[in-house]
């Protein structure tokens, strides 16, 4: 069989589309979802067909009220947070949040360690020692 638009021959006679360029052979057989994927990366296939359902409103004010439970509080949201971050069940809308708010917190742990430092070595290098610079703070 010869296709029309590529002009290549096809040893199979039976065939419903040309296997070089895709092309049907019969004019009104309808195109199944399957062809349109020949092709293309699979991510993306999977990333289309992704229909997740929004987070609901209960789930986020639970999400965000959780390190204000006393004690424990901050220690289960560290937790949850590295769940939700690379946890396979998680939708992609809180993993991704999840990500960026770990992202986002050690880059301010870094920020807070130089600048202690630094301030720190600035009250040593100036001459106090720490016992007279609490000394001058608690007399202001």
């Amino acid at each position: 069989m010869v296709c029309k638009a590529c002009g290549r021959n096809t040893a199979n006679e039976n065939a419903n589309y040309c296997e070089y360029c895709g092309t049907s052979f019969r004019e009104n057989i309808p195109i199944r979802q399957e062809d349109y994927s020949i092709g293309k990366d699979k991510s993306m296939e999977i990333e289309s067909t992704g229909n997740e359902k929004p987070i609901s409103f209960g789930n986020w004010m639970g999400t965000m009220l959780l390190p204000f439970i006393p004690i424990v509080g901050i220690f289960i949201y560290l937790v949850m947070m590295f769940v939700w971050a690379f946890g396979s069940d998680t939708p992609k809308s809180k993993k991704n949040w999840a990500r960026a708010s770990l992202i986002i917190s050690v880059i301010a742990i870094i920020l807070f360690v130089f600048m202690l430092t630094s301030t720190m070595m600035d009250i040593m290098n100036s001459g106090l020692s720490i016992e007279e610079y609490m000394n001058q703070l608690y007399k202001l």
